[in-house]
């Protein structure tokens, strides 16, 4: 049960909007999209992950597009942009946010953050959402330091050749191509002669492969969505709060509500009246804090 720190019709409001947001996944509408440009590439990517430095295999997937522009690349997980579209058709339709969940059932979750690349302005924008905050942050994107081996195999038919780079945090390895004369790769990772084609770190909590690469025939807008579904713009933080926010979202969930959000979660009570723990989230981000 969740207490609300306002008055009752401030309440009720703030609890329709939490159950819709619970629902429906905040979905957005057309309306709250920039056109950056048109992507004429795109690489596919499997993601593989852990949630947990103990497990021995990888227990989570996605399937992540990167589209490629003149001066603007986009990473973001396809798993979660059907579930939007569908979710915003079923706001168009004025559909209830339970109809809306029937709609989207059995359509695999996604990861949340998306990641536009500007090349020429050497900056990176990251926006997410945590509940009911819809943020970003801005950084400026830095080349890693690759140090190129003479290791190579073939992945998905292409010939690649490893290189290794500590980034952000993590000790990247990876395999691109020259046959793919485009500088860039999953996630954060750009800066080769060649697509970056598979991706691991040193701890092997993560595995980006491709598995698939096309000009595209049609022209594919690089949409910025920057407003959340009934118009608000999403928050501007720093880089460090945002991880702030994060770590906390993911760690312990009555803390992020309380500090973020100003609710204050009800512990649940079993019936002899002892108190239930809510646990963490299982999760290890991309980005060390």
């Amino acid at each position: 049960m969740i207490l609300w720190r306002k008055n009752i019709v401030d309440n009720i409001k703030a609890y329709y909007k939490f159950i819709l947001l619970i629902f429906v996944g905040m979905p957005v509408l057309a309306y709250s999209q920039k056109n950056f440009e048109n992507a004429h590439t795109r690489a596919i990517y499997e993601f593989l992950y852990k949630t947990n430095p103990e497990q021995t295999e990888f227990i989570k997937s996605d399937l992540m597009y990167l589209d490629i522009g003149e001066n603007v690349s986009k990473f973001y997980s396809r798993y979660e942009q059907v579930r939007d579209s569908i979710g915003d058709e079923g706001l168009r339709k004025s559909l209830s946010p339970f109809e809306i969940n029937e709609l989207r059932r059995g359509f695999a979750r996604g990861t949340r953050p998306i990641y536009y690349n500007f090349q020429k302005k050497r900056k990176t924008t990251v926006t997410s959402n945590f509940s009911f905050l819809f943020t970003y942050y801005n950084e400026s994107r830095q080349m890693p330091e690759w140090e190129i081996g003479d290791e190579t195999k073939v992945i998905l038919g292409y010939t690649c050749q490893k290189a290794t780079a500590n980034y952000l945090g993590r000790e990247w390895i990876v395999f691109f191509t020259p046959e793919i004369p485009i500088n860039q790769g999953p996630w954060k990772l750009w800066g080769l002669p060649g697509l970056i084609v598979q991706a691991m770190d040193a701890d092997n909590f993560f595995n980006f492969t491709l598995k698939g690469f096309e000009q595209l025939k049609l022209p594919v807008p690089i949409i910025f969505i920057h407003k959340t579904y009934d118009g608000k713009e999403y928050e501007k933080k720093d880089k460090e709060k945002f991880q702030q926010m994060e770590k906390m979202y993911y760690s312990n969930r009555e803390e992020f509500m309380s500090f973020f959000l100003g609710m204050k979660l009800i512990s649940s009570a079993t019936a002899d009246g002892r108190k239930i723990e809510r646990r963490a989230i299982p999760y290890i981000p991309l980005e060390p804090y």
